[in-house]
């Protein structure tokens, strides 16, 4: 059976967690609290790196300042660690607190040299145990609401890495024979199991990290995308995505989908009296009010500067038209001078009708703008439904 020594286990998990700083680029996100993260684990990731690798160039017995080397890289690398999973969490980080943290196990190691190898041995055991337990403490956010399978991934690191701490302290403190400068005291068929585990944790943990990052990217793009980025509403291309749903269940079930233009009348009086930042609070407010008519299913996509459309499930055509002229009056009867000083009124033409059986969503959009633009020519600030599918 394959057995490997304590040192092999510290070279291998010192040139994982360099590995694993090479990876966590902060450069790979455009998100603060992302950039912060990574930028803390990666250091956290260096100190074990440069603590773990150093005892590789010098000879056995391993000389104290380097064991101190070893307890502080290892004990302070973790608590980074978990710094930087608070940063993932939200968390605000105050740098002072982190440097302080350190700072402190500094002065303990310091403390605990004129005790010799047995003090490095109780400091690296009881430390480590006391790090990664803050380090679960400190990322308890992430941990208690994982988003996905990477962030529970992560929980299963930290799980694995007090467990295996907590482990190291029963061997220590029920250990009998003299200590050894290497730090680590394991029954021989234990020492493999912690070797491949040390080595491989700073890699896996860091792919996990690299992957949370980019999966945040991911779906704030995806948002980014399917949002209006003025006013909240769905973008246009959100629209005809979440179309799909409301037109297959309309036509498997006996209800319609009321499709409804609706745009803002003489917008550009606003936008050239009050200017575009009022335009853009009109636009803003007027979709609260808007969405607050319309039941949860139904969805308001922002269709190009002032236009708006609204796909509804209704029962017929007169609830459609009912809903439509419900949204015209909300608009009228809004008091507009409080959201821009100075403007008194804003009203809307809205267009109405249902989507055909057999027609694509286009073609029904069509006849909503017409019906838009037969309300515009006949003197705003009304609903007029649209002609019947051809």
């Amino acid at each position: 059976m394959l057995q490997l020594d304590v040192l092999s286990s510290f070279a291998i998990c010192g040139a994982g967690a360099l590995l694993g700083a090479a990876m966590l680029r902060p450069s790979l996100t455009h998100d603060a609290a992302g950039a912060e993260a990574l930028r803390i684990c990666r250091s956290g990731y260096a100190v074990i790196g440069f603590g773990l690798l150093q005892p590789m160039a010098l000879e056995i017995p391993l000389p104290l300042l380097s064991q101190a080397a070893m307890v502080f890289g290892s004990v302070g690398g973790v608590i980074m660690i978990g710094w930087s999973l608070a940063a993932l969490a939200g968390e605000r980080i105050a740098s002072t607190a982190m440097w302080l943290t350190l700072a402190a196990v500094f002065a303990i190691v310091l403390a605990a040299l004129p005790a010799g190898t047995q003090g490095m041995n109780v400091v690296c055991a009881l430390g480590l145990a006391a790090a990664s337990s803050l380090t679960a403490w400190l990322g308890r956010r992430l941990l208690r609401r994982p988003r996905d399978m990477h962030e529970r991934l992560i929980g299963a690191t930290i799980g694995l890495m007090v467990l295996s701490s907590a482990l190291r302290v029963s061997y220590l403190l029920t250990w009998s024979g003299p200590y050894e400068s290497h730090l680590m005291y394991l029954p021989p068929m234990m020492v493999t199991p912690f070797t491949l585990l040390y080595g491989v944790l700073p890699v896996v943990f860091a792919m996990l990290l690299h992957n949370v990052i980019n999966a945040r990217l991911l779906a704030r793009l995806h948002q980014r995308a399917m949002t209006d980025h003025l006013t909240g509403s769905l973008s246009r291309h959100a629209l005809v995505d979440g179309a799909s749903s409301l037109i297959a269940h309309a036509r498997q079930g006996d209800g319609e989908l009321a499709v409804i233009m609706v745009d803002f009348d003489h917008f550009k009086q606003i936008n050239d009296q009050h200017g575009h930042a009022g335009g853009d609070s009109v636009l803003r407010h007027a979709v609260q009010v808007l969405q607050a008519q319309l039941r949860g299913e139904a969805l308001l996509a922002r269709y190009g500067g002032e236009e708006f459309v609204v796909l509804a499930p209704v029962s017929d055509l007169p609830v459609a038209r009912r809903v439509a002229e419900r949204m015209r009056q909300v608009v009228e009867e809004t008091s507009w001078p409080a959201v821009v000083p100075g403007l008194i009124k804003v009203t809307a033409s809205l267009g109405v009708t249902l989507l055909a059986r057999d027609e694509s969503l286009e073609h029904a959009l069509r006849r909503a703008d017409e019906a838009l633009y037969r309300a515009k020519n006949g003197g705003r600030n009304q609903v007029q439904v649209g002609l019947a599918a051809a």
